[in-house]
């Protein structure tokens, strides 16, 4: 039975390395520790798989969650910015007659 959850460990593991996705590695990354879980449950450690569950599975994606949402926004107001900053560089170029 753990061969399973070890050999699935690795597939996820995989697929976290070749993802492109932010938020895709995120999920795939909760998933892991809810499987490391899972394991240390199976392994007679249910303390830590409490913990795990709570801190690997839901604080800490969270937490990607929340820096991954600012890092956009501030991503999205910085081209904004430089995009008009380049008219108006550009329209203070233009020769009159």
């Amino acid at each position: 039975m753990t061969y399973f959850f070890h050999a699935l460990l690795i597939i996820i593991l995989i697929v976290i390395i070749f993802s492109k996705e932010n938020l895709k590695i995120v999920i795939y990354s909760s998933v892991f520790s809810l499987i490391c879980a899972i394991l240390y449950f199976l392994y007679n450690a249910p303390d830590v798989a409490l913990a795990e569950a709570a801190i690997g599975s839901a604080i800490v994606p969270l937490i990607y969650i929340i820096s991954i949402s600012k890092h956009s926004k501030s991503a999205f107001h910085n081209n904004e910015n430089e995009s008009s900053k380049k008219n108006y560089t550009s329209l203070r170029e233009v020769e009159y007659d």
